[in-house]
């Protein structure tokens, strides 16, 4: 086993901790008005959506610098319009932006079926690295 293959896991674990966590709630004080916790809440869960499709790029980024192969993702990497604009989402995610929600960052959001296709993409990741690594006799061993 390639340990460029764990490394590349290792990002995608990354962005796979993030989106368990999209939709958790977070402890708000409820001294508020119910208007700002609602808002706080939807602001706290796009800054997590924004970190998950951040780091997706990340794995996206090392599969081609490893020239790695997989039909599925292969497939979903060929929207080269939807690649390019989560580049530039990443971009605006970690690197410093003047707008609050730059343009970068719109281009994806405002992509028609990027939701979907990110989320396709995301779980072709975790169906290429299960095929690549022997994740499932490693959790075989952890229960026995």
């Amino acid at each position: 086993m390639k340990s460029s293959m764990v490394a590349l896991h290792s990002h995608w674990l990354n962005a796979d901790a993030v989106k368990v966590v999209i939709n958790t709630s977070i402890s708000i004080d409820e001294s508020f008005p119910c208007e700002i916790q609602k808002l706080s809440q939807l602001h706290s869960s796009f800054r997590r959506v924004s970190v998950f499709y951040s780091l997706l790029y990340v794995v996206v980024e090392g599969y081609q610098e490893l020239k790695s192969f997989d039909e599925k993702v292969d497939l979903l990497l060929e929207a080269e319009d939807f690649v390019n604009a989560l580049r530039l989402f990443r971009n605006a995610t970690f690197h410093y932006q003047k707008a609050p929600i730059p343009e970068k960052a719109m281009k994806f959001l405002e992509a028609d079926n990027s939701e979907y296709w990110i989320q396709e993409l995301h779980s072709a990741f975790r169906q290429y690295f299960e095929k690549q690594l022997p994740i499932q006799e490693t959790m075989a061993e952890l229960k026995a």
